[in-house]
């Protein structure tokens, strides 16, 4: 009972913890006096527990204690992280720490610094790029001379959180190489470690295809780089996305070896049983085994989580305790947020743990002996339940068949495809002819899964992502799945169908009738917008492509289209054809199907299929009145680009593409009438020459936004054109400084509403 007690109050102290470190992290700025305050506020709590209520004064302790773990990481990311980077030209040397990525003609890696040669000084861990770069290896040693700046994410609904990944990778700045020259090799033996993961890495390029190369370093290596993003969008659609990330059954799997080897030494009498009991040896080996893999993985969340479980339980063997399932996932949740306190900016954090929460609750507590085919689906159910909110609430799609895909697809990859590939990682240094024979023969099974995958992927049986839901409603469905994988002798099962109604029902929020919704898309260097009526949606220019794979549309549009419910798209237009207003195009067609497409230029990549803009063209939705001002016949692209002008009640926006002064002119002479706007989106994302004095004079705007990269090369906007807005009597907004830009068209006063200072966080630079 004693035990029972301890492991019970072990417990809930441990949880305690880790919830107040994410909601410190969350609630502190990052700010002086925050972190006091909240301290302060936490310490009073404890002394008034203390004194009246002695059994929660444990809690409060350890609450105390989550705390000061959030504030001690944030002190230690400002003083490390947070300094400014010299500009111009910086010559580092260092090491290279990470196994090179070629992309095109680019290679990225990442440098550690461990001296700077200038007379600002800049220490750490930088990411490269570096063009036509030779051929890197981890582990050698050079003296560059690079640019760098400030990591620098896009901030948006639903977008990736680049600048937390930094932070978690370590990295302090990202930049590019101008000049180089080797100095030789480090002597420092962690970097063999990180040689043979890039001689296994190049071992599979060479010998499989693309698509099985991707995957297999994904599953030994932890490096999901190399994976198409095609087949990444098949494991998306059929719900098995989960088999490319390494997870307990990875690591479960190499204890289960560790323990085995640790059972075929003792009876070959080559351990002294004598000394140490047997279970000591089966508990070490596992854990070393284990531990091993966890490296060659490079550590991600659900390695971490799971190692940290079975690490606990395996020494929770060798002293005689028995820690239940619930014990080991708090155990490893605490650990893993004091270890890395923005762990939970990841969604692998919240899907990882979430889904072994699931089994842990819905496999343990039950009467009886389940049946063979209950241990067979059980887990499936549990996962796709307990995961259904939150993915569709993340955004993305989810499959009716995933359950019943993963009861081929986890066999398949879990039982043969990572032990082959393990074991061939094993053989690998000793004997490779055997070991690319094993390999050969996973990739064969490999693509036979693959085919199936698209079997199954024509049915297209989806369940849509849903819009952005309230707190209460997601709260709500939480609870309602719990209700569902709890025991039944609760008899209040039938209450989660009522529970969940509200999440599946969401209302779409809509704009009312009259009232434009419009969102300046942070994207960069580039311009992105929707506009969104009572029932229709435009996208005004979507962005830049940065990659074959990697477009603006792909990383900020689309996420905040899904968060708003968006599922078809009327109209999209370019305002010309230059790649930072047009590079999203085809994103959008794959995403959305065919929409009215109208363009100022020609747009080559896909086939002309847009119309031309024409000046004069006007069209109303729902009481929002648009009207194109200017548009094509120019020869000069940027000239050719659309002007748009919404206009909903009193209020009116100025969308004017990447116009040189030469169009301002024309525009003033032969519609002055119409420039008049409440807002003004910048020309050409506010060059030097653009919105001159006239222009500014007779938009009259109260607002001039800016859309620019962040430390962009053009250094937009120019300066004189934010002081030429500024003296006009506007208030000026910069999406590389405040993140996408929202606002309301209508007879309401005018309210921009900028991402990055209502969610404001503290790892943000």
């Amino acid at each position: 009972m004693e035990n029972t007690s301890f492991t019970f109050n072990t417990t809930c102290g441990a949880l305690v913890t880790s919830i107040a470190l994410m909601v410190a992290s969350i609630a502190i700025d990052g700010s002086e006096w925050s972190m006091v305050l909240m301290l302060l506020s936490m310490l009073g709590i404890v002394v008034l527990v203390r004194r009246y209520l002695r059994a929660l004064f444990p809690y409060c302790f350890m609450a105390l204690a989550g705390c000061v773990i959030a504030v001690v990481a944030i002190k230690h990311f400002q003083q490390t992280h947070i300094h400014p980077i010299p500009g111009g030209d910086l010559e580092l040397i260092g090491e290279v720490v990470s196994a090179p990525l070629q992309r095109g003609e680019s290679t990225r890696f990442d440098f550690e610094a461990n001296k700077g040669v200038a007379r600002d000084e800049f220490i750490g861990r930088v990411r490269l790029s570096w063009y036509d770069a030779p051929a890197l290896q981890v582990g050698q040693r050079w003296s560059l001379v690079v640019r760098l700046r400030e990591p620098h994410g896009f901030a948006s609904a639903g977008a990736f959180d680049y600048e937390a990944w930094l932070v978690r990778e370590g990295v302090h700045g990202v930049g590019y190489v101008r000049e180089a020259t080797l100095l030789g090799e480090s002597e420092y033996w962690g970097y063999r470690f990180q040689q043979l993961k890039q001689r296994l890495k190049h071992w599979l390029v060479t010998e499989l295809s693309e698509d099985v190369s991707g995957v297999f370093s994904a599953l030994l290596l932890g490096d999901k780089s190399g994976v198409p993003s095609d087949l990444w969008d098949l494991y998306n659609r059929t719900g098995t996305t989960h088999l490319l990330v390494i997870s307990g059954l990875h690591i479960g799997l190499m204890a289960w070896l560790g323990f085995n080897l640790a059972s075929l030494l003792a009876i070959s009498g080559m351990l002294p049983l004598k000394r140490i009991p047997l279970i000591w040896f089966k508990s070490f080996f596992g854990i070393g085994l284990a531990m091993v893999y966890a490296l060659l993985a490079g550590f991600s969340i659900p390695v971490q989580r799971a190692l940290v479980m079975t690490v606990v339980a395996l020494l929770s063997c060798c002293f005689g305790l028995r820690a239940s399932l619930i014990t080991l996932w708090v155990f490893a949740l605490t650990i893993v947020l004091m270890l890395d306190t923005l762990a939970f900016t990841s969604v692998g954090f919240w899907y990882s743990f979430i889904a072994v929460a699931a089994l842990c609750i819905g496999l343990s507590g039950r009467p009886g002996i389940p049946s063979k085919w209950q241990r067979i689906l059980k887990p499936q159910w549990l996962v796709f339940v307990v995961l259904l909110p939150l993915l569709l609430t993340n955004g993305q799609s989810v499959s009716l068949l995933s359950p019943l895909v993963n009861l081929i697809a986890i066999p398949v990859v879990g039982v043969v495809i990572v032990p082959s590939l393990l074991l061939a990682g094993g053989l690998f240094i000793f004997v490779p002819d055997i070991a690319t024979q094993i390999i050969h023969f996973s990739g064969a099974l490999l693509e036979f899964l693959h085919q199936f995958l698209q079997w199954i992927d024509h049915w297209r049986l989806l369940i849509p992502p849903r819009p952005t839901v309230q707190t209460a409603e997601m709260v709500l469905a939480m609870l309602g799945v719990l209700l569902l994988i709890l025991p039944a002798a609760l008899r209040l099962r039938w209450l989660s169908v009522f529970m969940l109604l509200p999440l599946i029902f969401t209302r779409e929020r809509i704009p009312e009738y009259g009232v434009a919704e419009v969102s300046v898309l942070d994207v960069g260097q580039g311009l992105a917008v929707v506009i969104r009526t009572n029932q229709h949606v435009m996208v005004y220019d979507t962005g830049d492509r940065f990659s074959e794979s990697f477009t603006a549309a792909d990383s900020v549009m689309i996420p905040l289209l899904n968060r708003l419910g968006v599922r078809t798209l009327d109209k999209v237009m370019i305002s010309h054809g230059d790649r930072d207003h047009a590079g999203g195009v085809g994103a959008l067609i794959q995403r959305y199907g065919e929409f009215d497409l109208i363009a100022g230029s020609e747009l080559p990549a896909y086939n002309n299929k847009a119309r031309a803009c024409g000046k004069g063209e006007t069209w109303s939705w729902d009481g929002v009145e648009f009207q194109v001002l200017s548009g094509g016949n120019q020869r000069r692209s940027n000239d050719a680009s659309c002007v748009l002008k919404v206009t909903a009640g009193d209020k009116s926006m100025l969308l004017p593409g990447d116009i040189s002064h030469r169009i301002e002119r024309q525009l003033m002479d032969e519609s002055y009438e119409w420039l008049k706007s409440d807002v003004l989106l910048a020309a050409h994302h506010g060059s030097r020459y653009s919105s001159g004095d006239g222009f500014l004079a007779a938009v009259k705007p109260e607002a001039v936004i800016f859309s620019a990269g962040f430390a962009n090369r053009f250094n937009h906007p120019s300066p004189e054109t934010v002081s030429r807005a500024v003296a006009a009597g506007a208030n000026t907004f910069n999406t590389a400084e405040d993140g996408t830009l929202s606002f309301h068209l209508s007879t309401d006063s005018l309210i921009i509403s900028a991402y990055r200072k209502t969610h404001d966080r503290y790892w943000w630079r």
